[in-house]
């Protein structure tokens, strides 16, 4: 299982108050992933991926590695594009880790 930190739906609603996606609508865990807590998250306008970035994880690399995703998405390469916060930033914290929403992948 690919969630080692759980999130409870008040603390997730106040996170997402910081990104341009709308209100919660319902969240899970996903299965999937060895290192960091996935989750698929619906909100009122679509659907994301949140990430928690556990300790094996450097917050140090986060903004490369995000600005490496955002940079193939808008250059049409089928990758997540990171939700940037209403105060420009794409790296949050909730439940003690450092979070990201990036956008989910369109089928």
């Amino acid at each position: 299982m690919a969630v080692y930190t759980d999130v409870n739906e008040n603390e997730l609603s106040a996170f997402l108050k910081a990104y341009p996606v709308g209100e919660l609508l319902s969240y899970k865990g996903i299965a999937e992933g060895t290192e960091n807590s996935n989750f698929l998250v619906h909100a009122s306008t679509g659907s994301y991926i949140l990430t928690l970035y556990e300790k094996r994880v450097d917050k140090a690399d986060l903004p490369f590695f995000l600005g490496l995703m955002g940079h193939l998405a808008r250059k049409g390469i089928s990758c997540p594009l990171p939700v940037t916060a209403h105060d420009g930033t794409v790296i949050g914290t909730l439940a003690g880790r450092p979070a990201s929403v990036p956008m989910t992948v369109p089928s």
